[in-house]
């Protein structure tokens, strides 16, 4: 009798990236805290109308900084908001409102990728997909108020945030509370 060998699994393997967390832990008073993340893909031509700008700002309390992806802006607040509900709520709102935008989660928290999406090859190596995301601007200056200092730092030593606009937050109260960062499995 002939031995049957299983077939190869050629579904395509999903892409890998990492990303940060809004999630923000004050161990002392034992305290949730977040800062507001929205992920905006392209519709078409790689373009956002103004009209849209201005939906996705007004989740925005305080500051906010644009980061350009091959796919679409990260919109960024470093500003600390008391618990994670909050502005997870107010993403998916807004992914609800505008047309064709798919900003999910399963998890309490909402994620942004800081890394390059690489896809795992056979032989245990990996081909860079999409390149990370690039600063593209500033939204709205940040006034003197409490933001996550390592958010900040890890957005200007491994993100390329320009110094001046590091230098933007020097009057703000920087709290150095715990941050997660995961790797996790995306889609292309």
């Amino acid at each position: 009798m002939i031995k049957r060998q299983p077939l190869r699994d050629i579904t395509p393997r999903p892409l890998r990236a990492i990303g940060l967390s809004n999630w923000v832990y004050d161990r002392t008073t034992k305290t949730r805290y977040s800062v507001q993340f929205y992920d905006f893909d392209f519709v078409d031509k790689n373009r956002i109308l103004n009209t849209v700008i201005d939906e996705i700002l007004s989740i925005f309390p305080y500051d906010v900084l644009m980061y350009e992806t091959s796919h679409g802006i990260h919109f960024i607040s470093f500003s600390l908001l008391k618990g994670c509900f909050a502005p997870r709520a107010r993403c998916i709102e807004l992914t609800k409102k505008l047309d064709k935008q798919d900003y999910w989660t399963s998890a309490k928290d909402l994620t942004l990728r800081v890394s390059e999406k690489w896809k795992p090859t056979l032989f245990g190596n990996y081909r860079i997909v999409s390149e990370r995301p690039r600063f593209k601007g500033v939204c709205r200056n940040p006034n003197a108020y409490i933001i996550s200092n390592k958010h900040l730092e890890f957005y200007r030593d491994f993100m390329n945030l320009p110094d001046w606009v590091y230098h933007l937050y020097d009057d703000c109260d920087k709290r150095n509370y715990r941050i997660k960062i995961y790797h996790y499995k995306t889609r292309g």
